[in-house]
């Protein structure tokens, strides 16, 4: 037990951290007894603990562009922001001594309590093989989102030729550890990721899960995050072959004409949502810590897409004082934070990146206004079309990026993939304060330092340069 205790305490990972006595009280309440199966149930029932992602990358793109200078004057006037302006600087220090990586922790806690399931529930009492191995499959699939996640954040874009010897993550996939917390390679996070997928896949998960449950692990969400895995590994091929598995599961789209003398679905109600990962513990939903949208992508906007209508609004609506730009306004919409979890529309714009890589620049276009006709008023609806495959391509990903713009790390992860094209590498700035700050294709700083504090707990903790 001390070792379950030791594997958080030493990384410090976790605000929801288990001490011996807690951790025997969650399998022993009530009439629970230990080792039983329904433990593990009850323990992965638990669905805010694991309902989460890393949300301060979604102010690190070029999506983001704090234009009005009494925004950047309040943030920069108080340290509870700070952290935040760092991510949007891509400092080289995003926390000062003593402080907590707090997006970082809750993940590693989630991590914990997936690992106590996949490692002990097979073993455990009075429960059918079958309802086992559901149970572990749904903890394999928070465990690789995670891992997900996480290499994203703070290892290197994949790399074939580079990813055995790029620095990863610490992987802890037990619940017992040494004393040497290291880092793994990208190429090991990534083969954990896709060992529990695809163990997740065939574990006897129910194939969609809705409403209350939407953020269970279905099959429709295993096979959705092998997509979105195998698409940052550039394997198009197989990016392709789980998000049409994903699709015929799941494939039901809300028509935004619907909602807009309507309230917002929120996540119970959202018919798009395959599995919901939320950003629950950064809200930027009120001044000055919005997220203001840059130019450069309000401008790709036809203003009659009701995704601008409807999931941007102009940023003085959050302060009189804001004159410039407009804002993503879609958590005001819903009440709700913004969501990082697989989607419809995230494997449809999978599908059509895919094909139109694999030369059917058609059938890409196809996908992409199958998508774009529930964005649009029926009457002011006009299919998009592609002169060849690239420039299907093109607009393919201009559409991802107005689909899934202001949240879930996707543009951020996006770029660093594409940096790896010399076609799409970019390089993006960011001003704050009368400063300019430039981040370069394949920069350093596209992997996020670790903070200070746990390189007392980890001294062989690899810092990123």
């Amino acid at each position: 037990m001390k070792k379950y205790l030791k594997y958080i305490t030493i990384i410090a990972l976790g605000t929801i951290v288990l001490s011996c006595d807690n951790y025997v009280d969650i399998k022993t309440e009530g009439r629970l007894i230990p080792e039983e199966t329904e433990n593990y149930r009850y323990l992965l029932n638990n669905s805010y603990a694991f309902d989460i992602t890393y949300g301060a990358v979604d102010v690190t793109s070029d999506d983001i562009s704090f234009q009005n200078e009494a925004q950047t004057t309040a943030l920069g006037a108080y340290d509870y922001y700070r952290p935040f302006t760092n991510f949007y600087k891509w400092s080289d220090v995003l926390y000062f001594d003593g402080e907590r990586d707090y997006n970082m922790e809750n993940m590693y806690s989630a991590l914990y309590n997936a690992n106590i399931v996949i490692n002990e529930v097979m073993k455990s009492k009075n429960g059918t093989e079958a309802e086992k191995l559901a149970i572990k499959g749904e903890a394999q699939v928070h465990r690789a989102f995670i891992f997900l996640t996480l290499v994203n954040t703070f290892g290197k874009a994949y790399d074939a030729a580079t990813s055995a010897t790029d620095p990863g993550i610490v992987l802890f996939t037990t619940a017992t550890v040494s004393d040497d917390i290291k880092r793994t390679s990208v190429q090991n996070a990534y083969d954990i990721i896709l060992s529990d997928l695809n163990d997740a896949v065939n574990s006897g998960l129910k194939p969609i899960n809705t409403g209350n449950n939407v953020a269970f692990p279905s099959r429709a969400a295993a096979y959705a995050l092998l997509a979105r895995t195998y698409l940052y590994m550039r394997n198009y091929p197989l990016a392709l072959e789980n998000a049409e598995k994903a699709l015929a599961i799941q494939s039901t789209l809300n028509n935004l004409e619907d909602f807009e003398f309507n309230a917002f679905p929120t996540r119970r109600f959202d018919k798009e949502l395959i599995l919901s990962k939320w950003n629950g513990y950064t809200s930027f939903s009120y001044a000055p810590q919005i997220l203001s949208l840059s130019n450069e992508l309000i401008n790709s906007f036809d203003t009659n897409d009701l995704r601008y209508v409807l999931f941007t609004q102009p940023s003085s609506n959050f302060n009189s004082e804001y004159t410039l730009g407009r804002t993503y306004a879609k958590e005001g919409l819903t009440g709700e934070s913004r969501n990082a979890g697989p989607t419809v529309p995230e494997m449809m714009l999978i599908k059509a990146e895919c094909l139109a890589r694999a030369g059917s620049g058609n059938l890409a276009m196809a996908e992409i206004n199958k998508l774009r006709q529930k964005r649009f008023r029926a009457g002011q609806y006009v299919a998009m079309t592609a002169t060849d495959n690239k420039d299907a391509l093109i607009k393919v990903l201009s559409e991802r990026r107005r689909e899934l713009m202001g949240s879930g790390g996707f543009r951020w992860f996006d770029l660093k993939r594409l940096n790896k094209e010399p076609e799409f590498a970019k390089t993006i700035t960011h001003a704050f304060t009368g400063q300019t700050f430039t981040l370069a294709p394949n920069s350093d700083r596209y992997q996020m330092p670790f903070a200070p504090i746990y390189f007392e707990y980890a001294p062989n903790l690899q810092q990123n340069p």
